[in-house]
């Protein structure tokens, strides 16, 4: 009888997950005496909370205790600016070491509380399904509206220097993609894995990380796919948590940024949406999965995203595996599925990759499709653990233990709609 993603299978999955996140549960005060909790992503390598990390945790947390979810999201606004800047990567409890320090984007190599660079802003849309669990505390859906907006214009305002709908980031990581092939031609000599990326984070660090600025006197910045995705995402995110309309303002920014996707990163020949890199938009034509990014975007025309879905997501040249969704084509040349320290975006399938693009796939109507995936990676976990990431061919486990945004699979399997024996 072949197996399927039954209810005991998602009872086992989901003791597994809690576990995880209570075992990587932070809490203290920091040397101000600001309070803080959250969960760190795995120790001993990632010690720290990370902005998309955080969102990822707290949608996973409100299944289990909405409370630890709503402090999660507050921690993580609370490290913010009075400006609207949220930090990439915060060091509550243990300063980043002088192995790590030079590999983070702050003002200073040492000393500060956090990172001057932000991430992929899913803030608004982790803060909804929050609230949405959270009848118990009425008052978190709109205690930080506030904050939530200045978020929102600061990336308009200080992100989008060319005011398209797109922002931009200025390094690799802002992406949560570090090391991706994608980035390759754009950063160059100073791409995450090389010893160039130092001089990449001081030349930022000597423009105050202003992108207006980096891109007046640089080509080495992207309109990110999967950024903007999630930008039009929480947009829409932000506007209902407001109350407004379909018409609302926050809708209408994400309606934008969902045009500008279209027309300045679809490629009509391939069927993918490519980042554009630089002030003359060159498009990065590398097949990874934040090409496919957009068909988290229901507004978006239905036979683009089902080109993305016939023409690559389920093509065993390309996306369809073993296990989960490869983060690389499987025919792009850096397809590289193994273990590699500092190369962890270049093929292995990730949790949150399925998370993003496996709901989406099932609206379209392709259910049975939408439940191998997850549950290969259902699979792969009951083998080998909450992993960083697991080999698309054959499903291993690999790099960090108990791993904070693996958790995310106990969300992605009690949300999918699937038949049971």
């Amino acid at each position: 009888m072949p197996e399927r993603l039954d209810a005991g299978r998602r009872a086992r999955l989901r003791a597994a997950a809690e576990g995880v996140l209570r075992r990587n549960w932070r809490e203290g005060r920091y040397r101000d005496g600001t309070p803080y909790a959250f969960t760190c992503p795995s120790t001993p390598r990632y010690r720290h909370q990370w902005y998309w990390d955080s969102c990822f945790h707290a949608i996973v947390w409100r299944r289990f205790d909405p409370a630890r979810a709503r402090a999660e999201l507050r921690t993580l606004l609370h490290a913010g600016r009075l400006d609207g800047f949220i930090p990439h990567t915060v060091f509550w409890d243990r300063p980043a070491r002088w192995r790590r320090a030079p590999f983070y984007g702050t003002h200073t190599v040492f000393g500060d509380q956090a990172t001057a660079t932000t991430q992929t802003p899913l803030l608004a849309l982790a803060w909804e399904q929050v609230a949405d669990a959270s009848p118990d505390d009425p008052g978190f859906r709109t205690e930080a509206l506030d904050s939530l907006r200045l978020h929102y214009e600061w990336l308009a305002r200080e992100r989008d220097p060319d005011g398209d709908g797109l922002i931009t980031i200025i390094l690799p990581d802002e992406s949560g993609l570090d090391d991706s092939p994608k980035y390759d031609q754009v950063f160059r000599w100073m791409r995450h894995d090389l010893p160039g990326h130092f001089w990449l984070i001081e030349r930022n660090r000597r423009l105050g990380y202003d992108a207006r600025r980096i891109a007046e006197r640089h080509e080495d910045h992207v309109e990110d796919v999967l950024v903007n995705v999630c930008y039009a995402l929480s947009l829409r995110a932000l506007g209902r948590l407001l109350g407004e309309d379909d018409e609302g303002e926050h809708a209408r920014r994400a309606a934008r940024t969902e045009q500008a996707l279209l027309d300045r990163c679809w490629d009509e020949r391939r069927g993918l949406f490519f980042d554009v890199a630089g002030n003359r938009e060159r498009p990065v034509a590398v097949s990874t999965w934040s090409a496919l990014a957009p068909l988290a975007l229901d507004g978006l025309p239905e036979d683009v995203r089902r080109r993305l879905v016939e023409e690559h997501l389920l093509d065993h040249r390309r996306y369809l595996a073993a296990c989960g969704i490869p983060s690389v084509s499987q025919d792009e040349p850096a397809f590289n599925p193994g273990f590699d320290r500092w190369r962890c975006w270049r093929g292995p399938s990730w949790v949150n990759t399925a998370w993003l693009l496996v709901p989406p796939l099932a609206r379209l109507g392709y259910e049975e499709e939408a439940e191998r995936i997850v549950l290969s990676l259902v699979l792969a976990s009951e083998r080998y653990g909450l992993r960083e990431y697991y080999h698309p061919r054959s499903g291993r486990g690999l790099a960090a233990r108990h791993f904070g945004m693996s958790t995310l699979l106990a969300d992605l399997a009690d949300g999918m709609v699937c038949s049971t024996p």
